[in-house]
């Protein structure tokens, strides 16, 4: 399905691939796999012209079984009532109301602002490259110097573009790697922005977690020696609880975890954590969840999943340094990978990777750079 670039009557654009048309709608899908049904008096005669090229090319093409699955969606029904074709992972919508990307994955924000997209922040992977105008793979560099959590090395090797989604797999390493005194046994990666969020913009991913004892993460952190060092964990979990863990983290493999970190540096010689955490039915690894974060101001935190809103954390201090975000895959201390038997160095390979199938900043309308 090539992707369509369509207008719309009041003049918004959106990219959608032409599902199938009949002769008062056309049923079209999102770039992050949403199904929507549009009235054909909703496009702009130029757009419209072109729905109907494509009906009169391609429309004997779709089988009476997909013309049966796309006429009888249900907004009501779940992701995994769905059938689709394998490797697809589709929500249905019954409405046209939030199609155009026009805001946050989120329901009753309030105010109920116009949202406009932070381009340089937002990537929806559908490249067979990594925009590296937009993202940094090196773990050192530019102003950053943090390359893993021993045992686990972050490197840029495994981090890839597949099937529309960004893609980082672990593993052990050949052999051990000794840096900077340091012993290192395991890899995984780091992505971090090289343009900075924030107050008052939304940020939010769509991603799935790995099956293995290491972390899948999305996070934001200020950079440099500024007074204040914050850190904002919008989400962090692992996707195995491994047999060596601490006892606190029984169900880390099905959770929305949050933190606000007030870090330690020479300005604060006491770290200060805010955290929450809400427990999820299905695991980590399952499926793709979208979680969200609207840094609404100085002094409040908004975490949504899947579009509703979990729980609000209030920072000790004034939450106001422009931070960056990080996608990091890494061990954890409290998680131990175990010598033998462990899900990063044995797992079949889907397993051993984490995937984001979008990451999506707004800012208010309004609310400059």
């Amino acid at each position: 399905y090539t992707y369509y670039s369509l207008q719309s009557v009041d003049n918004r654009l959106i990219e959608v691939q032409v599902l199938y048309v009949t002769d008062a709608k056309v049923y079209i899908r999102r770039k992050d796999k949403r199904i929507f049904t549009v009235d054909l008096s909703l496009f702009h005669a130029d757009s419209l012209s072109v729905v109907m090229e494509w009906s009169r090319l391609y429309a004997d093409l779709v089988t009476p079984e997909q013309r049966a699955y796309i006429a009888s969606y249900n907004k009501d029904s779940s992701e995994e009532d769905i059938i689709a074709e394998p490797g697809t992972s589709i929500v249905v919508e019954g409405s046209v109301s939030d199609d155009f990307l026009t805001g946050p994955y989120a329901k009753g924000l309030d105010p109920p602002f116009e949202w406009q997209l932070v381009q340089e922040l937002s990537d929806e992977f559908e490249g067979d490259r990594i925009d590296e105008n937009k993202w940094q793979l090196e773990p050192v560099g530019n102003g950053w110097n943090w390359m893993g959590r021993p045992p686990g090395l972050f490197l840029p090797k495994n981090v890839t573009l597949e099937d529309g989604k960004l893609t980082v797999t672990v593993s052990k390493l050949p052999k051990p790697r000794v840096i900077q005194d340091r012993e290192y046994l395991y890899q995984g990666a780091i992505i971090r922005s090289l343009k900075e969020g924030k107050p008052g913009w939304y940020f939010e991913c769509k991603m799935k977690a790995n099956k293995t004892e290491m972390s899948s993460t999305f996070w934001l952190m200020t950079k440099g020696n500024t007074v204040k060092k914050l850190e904002t964990d919008i989400q962090e979990c692992v996707g195995v609880v491994s047999p060596d863990s601490a006892p606190w983290t029984d169900g880390w493999d099905r959770i929305y975890h949050s933190n606000l970190i007030h870090r330690v540096n020479r300005h604060n010689p006491t770290e200060v954590k805010n955290q929450r955490g809400y427990p999820l039915t299905t695991p980590n690894h399952k499926k793709f969840y979208v979680y969200g974060a609207w840094w609404k101001s100085e002094s409040e935190v908004l975490f949504y999943l899947d579009g509703e809103h979990i729980y609000t954390l209030f920072p000790d201090v004034d939450w106001d340094v422009p931070a960056f975000i990080h996608m990091a895959i890494e061990t954890y201390d409290w998680n131990p990978v175990p010598a033998r038997n462990s899900h990063v160095e044995s797992a079949p390979l889907k397993d051993r990777q984490t995937q984001y199938e979008w990451v999506r900043v707004w800012r208010p309308e309004g609310l400059g750079d």
